[in-house]
Parts: structure tokens; C-alpha cells; sequence
């Protein structure tokens, strides 16, 4: 049977990924989440409606570079595992 372990360059390129990953998320959609709160906070309690359309800006600010980290996780992640185990059809090798 074939060695299907990903090569220790591999293993390491997906663990950067993925601590990369983990830090954008961490920090920019927890950057993003407090303005998101402090614009929607700021926009319940003010007499004016036009800072209500300031929460929209986190969203984009913070989420777009969170979603490019969840997808720098994912990828990283699927590295470090290394290539799929297909399952085999037919009779098990050991009858």
C-alpha cells in the first residue's frame, strides 16, 4: 500500500496557513465585530438615522479579510491532512 503522508514541506506550508488563517480571522473579524456593535450602538441611540448606514462598513472592512482567513484555514488544513483516501471497491485484501 502506498504512503498517502504529505511531505514535511507540505506539513508546513498548511500549518502557516492555517495559524495565518486562524490570526485573520481573529483579528479582523473581532475588529470588525466591535465597530459593527459600536456603529450599531451609535446608530440606536442617536437621534440620527443617516449613522445607521455606517453598519455596513465593518461588514466589508472586516468581514472580506475574516472570509480570506477562513479560506487560507481551510486550505492549510486540507494540506497538513494530505490527499484523500479513496475507498476501494471489491473484495478486502486479506480473504
Amino acid at each position: 500500500m502506498s504512503d498517502l503522508r504529505p511531505s514535511p514541506a507540505a506539513r508546513f506550508f498548511g500549518g502557516a496557513l492555517v495559524a495565518i488563517g486562524v490570526l485573520m480571522m481573529l483579528l479582523c473579524g473581532g475588529c470588525g465585530a466591535v465597530f459593527f456593535l459600536a456603529f450599531l450602538w451609535s446608530g440606536l441611540t442617536s437621534s440620527n438615522h443617516e449613522d445607521v448606514s455606517m453598519v455596513v462598513l465593518p461588514i466589508f472592512l472586516g468581514g472580506l479579510p475574516a472570509g480570506i482567513g477562513l479560506g487560507l484555514f481551510i486550505v492549510g488544513r486540507a494540506l497538513r491532512r494530505g490527499p484523500a483516501r479513496r475507498p476501494t471497491l471489491g473484495p478486502p485484501a486479506d480473504l
